[in-house]
């Protein structure tokens, strides 16, 4: 399988697309993936680069060294020309916007620690591998701050509002078993498997048929903000749109035919 690598000569990640599959690195090892201004712009363009190239089906999210991500880089500093609240809303939010509106699943390779605002971006993936030494880290409380990038909500989400308030009140950690029993993380596995295993589910995926993936994300998404009624209506339609597919027809005939489908996306 061919292995292409982004012609970009990007400085805090490393980017690459083999066969169907985007893969995306956040390389800092040395400050542990911290988020500094330039991770944060190079990481927009590269998502949005495979959000729309139509030969890529998957995208894999994953990090060099032993973290997966710290949060942002304290040695940075807070922000001088612009205010906290507009970083945290011009150049955090659109990247985790990007990966909820990409028409493709992301997984996240979580390869060690994700703590902060690493958190909210392994949270926002679809799908998560995780190292069975790894841990999710709430530490804002520790420095006077709050949770950002979404992180109160999916915690909420996952944890109910009192394990959700205890863990970020006390600046707590959530172990990988725990994050799988909360349905933070899919799969463990152990922290050299990581990258493997995620671009081994990314491959299986991409066998499946595309258009369903996308309007299954978009239909869980909405739902999180829907009632019960819209979301009915929303399925239904989908579900008129999907059977009208060439993908449809597809797996109906390979049915017949008793073969594996063949889907092309359309």
């Amino acid at each position: 399988m061919t292995v292409s690598a982004d012609t970009t000569q990007y400085q805090t990640l490393t980017v690459a697309t083999e066969g169907v599959i985007g893969q995306v690195q956040l390389n800092r090892p040395a400050s542990l993936n911290a988020f500094n201004s330039g991770m944060r712009h190079e990481l927009l363009q590269a998502l949005t680069r495979l959000s729309e190239d139509d030969n890529v089906r998957v995208v894999v999210l994953g990090a060099v060294g032993k973290a997966f991500c710290s949060g942002a880089d304290l040695a940075e500093g807070l922000p001088v020309e612009i205010t906290v609240e507009q970083q945290i809303l011009d150049e955090y939010a659109p990247i985790l916007q990007q990966i909820a509106q990409m028409q493709k699943p992301v997984i996240a390779a979580v390869n060690g620690v994700m703590a902060g605002i690493g958190a909210s971006l392994a949270m926002q993936c679809d799908l998560m591998v995780m190292s069975d030494s790894a841990q999710l880290g709430m530490a804002f409380t520790n420095i006077g701050l709050v949770p950002d990038g979404g992180a109160c909500w999916h915690l909420l989400r996952y944890m109910g509002y009192q394990r959700a308030y205890q863990l970020i009140a006390e600046g707590g950690r959530l172990s990988a078993q725990e994050c799988q029993q909360l349905g933070i993380a899919n799969r463990l596995v152990p922290a050299d498997d990581v990258n493997r295993v995620a671009l081994e589910w990314a491959e299986s995926l991409a066998q499946r048929a595309p258009v369903a993936l996308r309007e299954v994300k978009a239909l869980l998404r909405r739902a999180a903000s829907q009632s019960w009624e819209q979301t009915v209506v929303q399925e239904a339609k989908v579900q008129q749109r999907c059977a009208s597919t060439e993908d449809a027809r597809e797996a109906v005939t390979a049915f017949m035919q008793k073969r594996a489908p063949v889907f092309v996306g359309r």
